[in-house]
């Protein structure tokens, strides 16, 4: 069963695309794999150093998850409230439910936005979410942002860049879905368009020896959602390749993460 919140403006009836993305997120809760108990604190110290995030700031978690990445910035910073953590796939929430430092609410985007008051958060970050936003409305989505962030206020969005490079995709997939996504440059121009003032760039960028076994183990149980539009047996033939092309238990693997800070 997947659980529908609030996920639109008007209402909570969601499209094919929609469903499919919360059905993924529902089959990968509790089993940790996307979500590692380790968090990654490059991730963690990237947020805190590019918000400038401060114990008295309310912080919003957009896309939240499993709250992973909020439990553990509001325990490194300190916050003296906590984390609001917002996502419609209330599955994903039950898992960050009991983390310190963070309060959960299951709403899409714009549904939350929409009941939010002006100049009333401080700090708003977006990790690995912003795909999965309407993306003929991503000029409402940060235009509500804007009005809510307090004067001083920062918005910190993240992306993978690291898809391409991932797996063998099956011929054209790659290209294919990357076209139905915003890249960080449109990022940042839709922001100036709806007047955030300030820019900055960043990214993160490693390459770790992972073994085979856990990582093909991450394939077959679709940890990203691109992965939910492969068959198992494309899944498998991506597999056979990479198995071919690397010899012995391990497999290297880029980790790309790029960061856009916006200000008001």
């Amino acid at each position: 069963v997947v659980s529908q919140c609030e996920v639109t403006g008007d209402t909570a009836e969601m499209n094919a695309e929609g469903e499919a993305v919360l059905g993924h997120y529902a089959s990968i809760a509790g089993t940790g794999t996307e979500y590692d108990t380790e968090v990654d604190r490059e991730v963690v110290d990237t947020f805190i150093r590019c918000l400038e995030i401060q114990p008295h700031h309310l912080v919003v978690d957009l896309g939240a998850g499993a709250c992973q990445v909020a439990s553990a910035i509001a325990q490194r910073v300190g916050l003296r409230q906590p984390v609001l953590c917002v996502d419609p796939s209330q599955e994903m929430l039950d898992m960050g439910r009991g983390l310190a430092g963070v309060k959960t609410h299951c709403s899409g985007d714009m549904a939350w936005i929409n009941t939010m008051k002006e100049e009333s958060v401080d700090r708003i970050f977006i990790r690995q979410a912003v795909h999965h936003f309407d993306q003929e409305r991503l000029g409402d989505i940060f235009g509500g942002i804007l009005k809510m962030l307090k004067p001083g206020g920062k918005l910190c969005i993240s992306k993978r860049g690291d898809l391409e490079e991932m797996f063998p995709w099956p011929a054209g997939f790659y290209e294919e879905r990357s076209k139905e996504e915003v890249t960080i440059e449109g990022l940042r121009d839709i922001l100036r368009d709806v007047g955030f003032k300030k820019f900055m760039m960043t990214k993160n960028d490693k390459l770790v020896p992972t073994p085979k076994t856990e990582r093909y183990q991450q394939f077959r149980k679709r940890f990203i959602s691109w992965f939910s539009l492969l068959t198992d047996q494309e899944i498998e033939t991506g597999i056979d390749h990479l198995e071919a092309l690397h010899e012995g238990k391990y497999v290297p693997v880029v980790t790309r993460e790029n960061f856009l800070v916006a200000f008001n």
